[in-house]
């Protein structure tokens, strides 16, 4: 089998994680871990059809994921957000190089912000009481989702 067939194969996969991610966080504002475990467990499969297999690449995918986890982790202790984003956000992470975790962080901040305001909007229109409820994990799969997307698109640019 062609690596290439399978890395865009894995991509695929994973870009059905992140809409089942999407789906089951507006539904019922969790983010179930036997989505996000195969996504982490599929990420050597990647690094493997995208010839990034050696010990430095292993390591470095390995510190990013633990980066991520350790601040995302800090997040969830202030009770920012939920453990199932940082188990999502880790899992995405564990994907892709240092630089596209850190777009996609940017990306996940802009499209939480007007997740935000579009649930906030919502919340006020339906005059409920309480605390808004946020489901960042709809950030974090569409900016993972915008990162699958341009992968696929820039091989055929």
């Amino acid at each position: 089998m062609n690596l290439l067939y399978l890395a865009y194969a894995l991509l695929a996969g994973l870009a059905i994680g992140l809409m089942i991610s999407v789906y089951s966080d507006i539904r019922h504002r969790l983010i179930y871990n036997k989505v996000t475990l195969p996504i982490a467990l599929a990420a050597p499969l990647y690094w493997y059809a995208t010839g990034q297999f050696g010990l430095s690449e292993i390591g470095m995918h390995l510190l990013v994921g633990g980066c991520v986890f350790a601040l995302f982790a800090l997040f969830f202790a202030i009770g920012m957000m939920g453990g199932g984003d940082v188990k999502l956000f880790t899992a995405i992470a564990l994907w892709f190089d240092w630089m596209t975790v850190v777009e996609m962080l940017l990306h996940t901040s802009i499209i939480g912000g007007v997740v935000t305001v579009i649930f906030l909007i919502i919340h006020k229109a339906k005059k409920q009481s309480g605390k808004v409820r946020i489901p960042y994990g709809v950030a974090i799969a569409a900016a993972g989702l915008f990162t699958v997307g341009a992968r696929f698109l820039n091989h055929f640019a």
